[in-house]
Order: structure tokens, then sequence, then C-alpha cells
């Protein structure tokens, strides 16, 4: 199974032609339209099975999946962090998509790797977790990065470990947090401001391919590159 996570950065409606050239069974967008408000026909054809969630309906987080693939929503409280979508695919496996973006009026979290930690510790003891999960998205965390994007990225690490899943990326390349050579992210889309801020935990013996795209192929749509995964 081929699965995509990208970070559209807007306008998602104009630029799922370019991510459907890669042609993935499943796609886990962020910042991206709610179909459901769109009037793009060739949008609403596109994400004819899929799950949405977002406050502002033109920038959300969404799972797409080509129509012989089952998505089912499953039952799990967000408590207020932002954005998680927890589903099961084909009854075999299940798969977290994560957009961080907390909300910063200071009644909840305001460290975006620390929404993953909490969505963890209160889902931990569900049937959810477990060493056959993937997750994958924006995490929006990078060590390099400054204040609170930068807080508890390690406490990600250790907290995911505990059933089984590590970053696939640093897993492959032996790389450690903050040296990646392989960007996921260029800050206002220039290539001297590059970040590695996008994550995909899964266990490592399921993992067939991971391909971190090209800036130059990308960067006209978006300030992140599309992260393009074999399982």
């Amino acid at each position: 199974m081929r699965i995509i996570s990208w970070n559209a950065n807007g306008k998602f409606r104009e630029k799922f032609p370019f991510i459907l050239n890669e042609d993935a069974d499943i796609y886990v967008i962020q910042e991206c339209e709610n179909p459901e408000i769109s009037n793009s026909d060739e949008y609403i054809e596109f994400a004819s099975n899929y799950y949405w969630v977002g406050e502002n309906q033109y920038y959300g987080l969404g799972i797409f999946a080509k129509n012989n693939v089952k998505l089912e929503l499953m039952d799990l409280d967000a408590k207020g962090l932002r954005y998680f979508i927890p589903v099961n695919v084909n009854d075999d496996f299940n798969l977290l998509g994560v957009w961080t973006n907390p909300d910063m009026d200071g009644t909840k979290t305001s460290y975006y790797p620390k929404e993953i930690t909490k969505y963890y510790e209160e889902h931990k003891d569900s049937e959810f977790f477990n060493e056959d999960m993937i997750i994958c998205g924006d995490f929006n965390c990078d060590v390099r990065l400054k204040g609170s994007h930068a807080k508890n990225v390690c406490e990600v690490i250790e907290k995911l470990s505990e059933c089984g899943l590590v970053d696939i990326y640093h897993q492959l390349t032996g790389e450690k947090e903050g040296e990646e050579t392989k960007p996921t992210f260029y800050m206002y889309r220039h290539l001297d401001k590059p970040y590695h801020v996008d994550h995909i935990f899964m266990s490592s013996d399921k993992i067939k391919d991971l391909e971190i795209c090209d800036a130059d192929k990308w960067l006209h749509l978006s300030d992140h590159v599309p992260l393009i995964f074999e399982i």
C-alpha cells in the first residue's frame, strides 16, 4: 500500500491533481479545505472517500483514499487537541493523521509536540494504539526551531516507542534529530531555511520504502514537500 503525507499549504482543491500523479492509496493532507463546502466538482469527486476535521473550513486535516480502500473512523475523543483523525484501514491497521495546531489562547498547551503526547496519553490504553499502527503528518516540530516548535520533541519519540513505534526516517537513515539531510519544510519557501517537521511513526518492520520529495518539484505549491511511503 502506498501512502502520502503532505501539508498542502492551503488551496488543496487546486493542487490535488499534482499529488494524484503519485498514485497513492491514501493521502493524509494538512491545510486542506473541507470538501463539504467546496464548489469544485473535481475536488468533490476526488474526495469521495474521506474524513476531514478543522475549525477553519479552508485549513483543516483530511484523510482521502481510493474507493477500494475501506476507512472506518474510530470513536476517540480529541479532548480539544488539534488536529487528529483516527481511522482503521481495511480492517487491517490503524492510521492516525496528524496536524498539530494547538489553541494558543492559553487554555491549552502551546507546545506543538505536546499535542501528540497528550493525545497519546488520553488513548494509549485503547486498542487503537498498537505496534501495527501508523502515525503520520505535520508534527510542526524540529529541535532547530525556536520556542513552541522545538520543545518536547524527544518526549514524543519516547512516548510513541512505548507501543513499538519509531520515527521511520531516522530509523532508516540513522540521522539524529536536528541533523536531517532531507528537509520536509522550507520556511517562507526559502531553500536556506530547511527543517524536518513532518514525520511518520510505525514499527520498523512495516516499512518497505520511503521517499521525501524534492523541493524543486514542490515548492511552487507549498512550503512542505510530500512524504511518500510503501508498506
